[in-house]
């Protein structure tokens, strides 16, 4: 066994991998394959992500929980149903994002833009 824990480290790794490089359309066209085939949402707990430039990022029901997106450009980025609780989102671009349903209780908001943002039963605003 464990297979299974191996194969979800590795799709966290390679999600991690291309966040970092900042290749939105390669993330996003991997996240959109791994939904079709029902697998699991992407964990992202903890991580640092801050600075990013990530406009358009599809990060719906990732679990960014204690994640640093910090000054992250998250522009029309869709976080739908995403878990942010205790995220660091200070001075982060969340213009026009999809934060519908998402659950940011406790999340640092300092200075972010959340311009034309949805945020329907978004959690902890």
């Amino acid at each position: 066994s464990g297979g299974f824990k191996e194969v979800t480290i590795m799709a966290n790794k390679k999600a991690l991998e291309l966040l970092k490089n900042e290749d939105v359309d390669a993330f996003n066209k991997w996240v959109k394959e791994r939904r079709k085939k029902g697998k699991d949402s992407i964990d992202l707990d903890d991580q640092n992500l801050g600075g990013l430039k990530l406009k358009g990022i599809d990060l719906r029901d990732a679990r960014l929980n204690g994640s640093n997106l910090r000054k992250s450009d998250l522009r029309d980025a869709n976080l739908k149903s995403a878990r942010l609780r205790q995220a660091d989102l200070r001075g982060a671009n969340l213009q026009c994002a999809d934060l519908a349903s998402a659950d940011l209780r406790k999340a640092k908001m300092k200075g972010a833009n959340l311009k034309k943002a949805t945020l329907k039963d978004a959690r902890g605003l």
